[in-house]
């Protein structure tokens, strides 16, 4: 796989595949290597099996999250989904290795190889479980950035080195009807990222508006 320079990420999709086939339509009108899904996609309103066709025909890189691997492990659950969305979501891996360039990217859904660890934006990473986990990634001199998500909260984040650039992690948001909704583009090249904003207005119509710009770099 090329070094990609322009990439998508969507967060935790829970099964809404109206408001994800609507965010894929708007991506597929700008120039992408890449789109990336940080997994979660069970355990939502909407329909599965057409969340998983449809990222099946974009093409997209994606990782298994806590709830689709609950999902898996649950016999009594796969009677909810067509043999063809069970062989997607078992094949799915715990991480992905990207690379691009800016250095390798790690996708994951919770920090690194721990699904249900929780990385907030807004207070020590310590607090949550996540500091272990942050350490070992830091510690790979050739990781630059690593896409997570299952917090639902959109970041990005900058975690400093003793040597070397910092790490960045990004979290895209998600797609679920009962969190502010919205996805990330990440432009590696003019090194910035773009949080959008997925709205739903009064009668079903979906909007999408540009939320806030972060530099990649501090």
């Amino acid at each position: 796989m090329a070094p990609i320079r322009r990439f998508a990420a969507i967060g935790d999709i829970h099964a809404e595949d109206r408001r994800l086939e609507h965010v894929l339509a708007w991506l597929a009108r700008h120039p992408l290597d890449a789109i990336l899904s940080v997994g979660d996609l069970c355990d939502g309103a909407g329909d599965l099996d057409r969340c998983i066709t449809l990222l099946r025909t974009d093409n997209t890189l994606g990782v298994r999250g806590n709830h689709d691997r609950w999902f898996i492990d649950d016999p009594f659950r796969h009677v909810e989904a067509r043999p063809a969305t069970l062989a997607h979501l078992r094949a799915l891996p715990v991480t992905r290795r990207v690379p691009t360039v800016r250095g390798d990217l790690l996708l994951c859904h919770g920090v690194g190889d721990h699904d249900t660890i929780r990385l907030h934006p807004d207070h020590d990473s310590s607090r949550t479980g996540a500091q272990t986990a942050l350490e070992a990634l830091l510690a790979d001199p050739d990781l630059h950035l690593v896409v997570g998500g299952h917090t639902h909260k959109r970041m990005v984040r900058h975690f400093p080195r003793r040597a070397g650039p910092p790490l960045v992690f990004i979290n895209p948001g998600t797609l679920h009807r009962d969190y502010p909704a919205g996805f990330a583009v990440v432009d590696l090249e003019r090194r910035l990222v773009e949080l959008h904003d997925l709205d739903e207005r009064p009668g079903g119509a979906l909007v999408i508006d540009l939320a806030e710009t972060h530099a990649l770099d501090p």
